[in-house]
């Protein structure tokens, strides 16, 4: 199955630019159905239960009606049997500039019904006062961490289980061999034997005595994901140290805070967003959200300057296909937004570089962890190698 954004067709030229002219925002839905009458009834009952949600006769033929309740704009067979896209248009006006509200409105109670899934959004310029997006993006982030062009190289410090002095001494050696961006492991919060801010303090010293051997400044991103607002004094107290970025799962935080803290002035750090916990949102090919819209367009949007997703090629199930449609979706025009760094992972091996060189293009962050250390048992000669591969693979040797 593609997961092919129905509103970058064609077909969804002139819907779009009347939709620019009534200001109205859409989503597409990929609905199971048998034909295309059943199809319209769905896509009916997901416009009334996404706004009303009440028996559509309680408001027919009254102001709200006419307005809140979502409008059917068009339905379309979708390329495989069974299936329809669906486009509903929502009024700006019921979402105000709440994320969350925002969130609810294009797949709330909607999430809840089988065969139903959420392939992408569209927004008109105006909604987009609230969402400043990446505040680095793909531009920034080369400027920080001094790699001008071609793919760049990203490890993680890990396993769990090791102590803040272990953990600074592995992003030591990483520097030591140049490695560009290096971040915590996801599993790494605050633990009792590997405290948050004891473990951000020593790994910010330990860069630092690295660019006192090399000369060259990596960047290191600290985990951060809590339980509700810890999250934000986290990411406060890293900046506080002197960390140079902070990630966050937004499955398990919510975008909602991750906005918030995007659009901070005095928050000035890059942003990395890890996928744990998301799979059940995204895998089923008939339910949840498609990764365009989930890794791509919502992360954007919330304000990720980097997004981390697992590639093809590695030990989860993503098809170069999907992958595809995620980086697009890390591009693809939302006013002014800046473009984020899509970030492949989960089981990245050097003999894969050329290939995901080939479908990822030079605007990607290459993450690799576990594949970098066993690779020999000097953590600095494996960065140098795996650089020398990646160059390699990209014609830039």
């Amino acid at each position: 199955m593609s997961d092919i954004p129905f509103f970058q067709s064609e077909l969804f030229a002139e819907l779009s630019e009347d939709l620019k002219v009534s200001s109205r925002f859409t989503a597409t839905y990929r609905i199971v159905a048998s034909d295309y009458e059943e199809a319209k009834k769905l896509a009916f009952d997901i416009a009334v239960e996404q706004t009303v949600e009440c028996p559509y006769e309680l408001v027919k033929g009254t102001p709200i009606g006419e307005s809140i309740v979502g409008q059917v704009e068009e339905i379309k067979k979708a390329p495989e049997p069974g299936a329809y896209y669906a486009t509903i248009s929502y009024d700006p006006e019921a979402v105000g500039d709440e994320m969350a509200e925002l969130l609810n409105m294009l797949f709330g109670n909607t999430s809840l019904q089988p065969g139903v899934k959420l392939m992408s959004f569209e927004l008109p310029e105006g909604m987009y006062d609230n969402y400043p997006g990446p505040r680095f993006g793909r531009v920034g982030l080369r400027d920080l961490c001094g790699v001008p062009r071609g793919p760049i190289l990203m490890s993680a410090i890990k396993p769990l289980g090791r102590t803040p002095k272990e953990l600074s001494q592995m992003v030591y050696d990483l520097a030591l061999g140049g490695c560009p961006i290096i971040k915590d492991d996801h599993s790494l919060m605050n633990q009792s034997y590997a405290r948050f801010e004891e473990r951000v303090l020593q790994c910010v010293m330990a860069l630092a005595d690295a660019k006192e051997q090399t000369g060259k400044k990596s960047m290191y991103i600290a985990n951060c994901t809590a339980d509700g607002l810890q999250f934000l004094d986290r990411a406060y107290k890293a900046k506080e140290i002197g960390a140079d970025g902070i990630m966050a799962a937004p499955a398990i935080t919510g975008f909602t805070m991750i906005r918030d803290l995007a659009k901070d002035p005095d928050f000035n750090l890059p942003i990395f967003l890890h996928p744990c916990f998301s799979g059940s949102l995204v895998l089923d090919e008939n339910s949840g959200i498609s990764p365009f819209c989930y890794y791509g367009q919502l992360s954007r949007l919330a304000g990720a300057d980097a997004v981390i997703f697992t590639s093809f090629g590695g030990r989860f199930s993503f098809s170069t296909d999907t992958c595809q449609k995620i980086c697009e979706g890390t591009m693809e025009k939302m006013a002014y937004l800046r473009p984020s760094f899509p970030v492949p992972s989960g089981g990245m091996r050097w003999q894969l570089f050329k290939q995901m060189y080939q479908v990822y293009g030079p605007d990607t962050i290459f993450l690799v962890g576990g594949a970098l250390q066993t690779e020999g048992p000097n953590l600095t000669d494996n960065v140098k190698f795996f650089l020398d591969k990646l160059h390699e693979a990209c014609g830039m040797n």
